[in-house]
């Protein structure tokens, strides 16, 4: 188990370095970047439970805050509630389907955004043009890279995987 604490330590430290890197914006799409570290975060709760999506989450989330502009917590506090519902309705679900694992990161990905977006109204930065401009295109966005993401992560994951019984 230290193994995939580790490696999601460094997934999550390679995605903000990626994420935090000036070449990352020139892959942006409808304006926005896939969130790379929420795709670890939703992969680790549904695969190995809500408490690890929620870990991963918040340690992510506030990592993530701290290579933004952001408040401390904007992007912490919805990666670790997304984490945890990942984690809740997760290994009910087959994600062996690439259709699967493209509606849940979709519907995650809209998830955090609507969470971020009422927070960020506490914040007085909110806007509800930000559902279709940000949301959305960040939601597909992510849901296109993930299936690939999710079978990397399943390789690398993947003695735990089968500790756990579900390979």
């Amino acid at each position: 188990m230290i193994y995939s604490y580790v490696m999601t330590a460094v997934i999550v430290i390679i995605s903000l370095v990626i994420q935090g890197h000036t070449s990352f914006d020139s892959i942006r799409f409808a304006g926005v970047k896939p969130d790379l570290v929420f795709i670890i975060v939703v992969y680790m709760g549904y695969s190995f439970g809500s408490f690890n999506g929620e870990v991963t989450g918040f340690i992510g989330g506030l990592l993530h805050d701290s290579i933004s502009t952001s408040p401390l917590g904007l992007l912490a506090f919805p990666k670790l509630a997304v984490g945890f519902m990942a984690g809740f309705f997760g290994r009910s679900m087959v994600k062996s389907n690439i259709l699967t694992v493209f509606l849940i990161i979709f519907f995650a990905s809209l998830l955090k955004g609507i969470i971020t977006l009422l927070m960020a109204y506490v914040f007085h930065e909110a806007m509800i043009s930000a559902i279709t401009s940000v949301i959305l295109p960040e939601a597909f966005y992510n849901a296109i890279l993930a299936p690939l993401l999710f079978f990397l992560y399943d390789k690398i994951f993947q003695k735990d995987l089968e500790q756990e019984g579900y390979i």
